[in-house]
C-alpha cells in the first residue's frame, strides 16, 4: 500500500526526462550543496553565541550524529530501491545504487532544525525554521532528480524528530552539556597556553 502511494507521489513530483539548462542546475545546486548551511549554521552558532548558544549548537550536532547513525543502520538492514534503480527516472545525480530509505540530506537538515525547536539559541531563537525549510528544499530536489521517493523524506523527519527528543531527555542533556564542556576547553586552550606562556 505504501510503496503504491509512495510512487504515485513520486510521479507527480518528478523532473521531466528531459530537464536541462538552469533549471537542472538549479535542482542540482540544492539537492547537492545546501546541506553545508547546516554545519555552517553550528559553526557561527560556536563562534559568535554565548554559553547557551553553544549548548544549542552541541545538542543539535549530537542530534544530527545520532539521526545519521539510526539512518545508516536501517539502510543497511532494509534495502529500499531509488526512482533510478525502478526505472522511474534519469539518475540525474549519478547516485549509487544503494538504499533510499531515509534520505540522510533531510535527516541531518531535519535534526538540526527540530534540535533548534527544542533547545532554541539565544543567538536566533527562530533558528530551526532555516534548517527545516533547507530539509523541506533538499528533500524536494533529491525526488524531484529521482535520487528519493517521498516517503524517504517523511522517514528523515520523524527519524530526527526521534533523535532531536532524545537529546531532551535528562541523559540527553547531560551529555550535551559534558561535550559543551569539554568542546568549550578545547576551544580556549591556545589562547590560555599563550597566556601561561608569554612570547620572550
Amino acid at each position: 500500500m505504501f510503496d503504491g502511494a509512495d510512487h504515485y507521489l513520486y510521479n507527480l513530483m518528478s523532473a521531466p526526462p528531459n530537464l536541462s539548462g538552469g533549471a537542472l542546475a538549479a535542482a542540482l545546486g540544492i539537492a547537492e550543496w545546501a546541506i553545508f548551511i547546516g554545519p555552517a549554521m553550528l559553526v557561527l552558532l560556536w563562534v559568535l553565541g554565548d554559553d547557551d548558544d553553544k549548548r544549542a549548537a552541541v545538542g543539535a550536532c549530537l542530534s544530527a550524529v545520532l539521526a545519521l547513525t539510526l539512518a545508516g543502520l536501517i539502510s543497511s538492514l532494509y534495502l529500499h530501491p531509488r526512482p533510478f534503480m525502478d526505472g522511474l527516472a534519469r539518475n540525474y545525480l549519478h547516485h549509487a545504487p544503494d538504499s533510499s530509505f531515509p534520505s540522510d540530506h533531510a535527516t541531518l537538515l531535519f535534526a538540526l532544525g527540530f534540535s533548534f525547536l527544542a533547545t532554541p539559541p539565544a543567538l536566533w531563537r527562530s533558528m530551526w525554521i532555516l534548517p527545516v525549510s533547507l530539509a523541506c528544499a533538499v528533500g524536494w530536489a533529491r525526488v524531484y532528480l529521482g535520487a528519493h521517493y517521498p516517503l524517504d523524506i517523511v522517514g528523515a523527519a520523524f527519524l530526527a524528530l526521534a533523535s532531536a527528543f532524545l537529546l531532551t531527555t535528562p541523559l540527553g542533556r547531560q551529555t550535551r552539556d559534558a561535550v559543551t564542556s569539554l568542546g568549550v576547553w578545547l576551544y580556549d586552550f591556545p589562547a590560555g597556553f599563550r597566556r601561561l606562556n608569554p612570547p620572550q
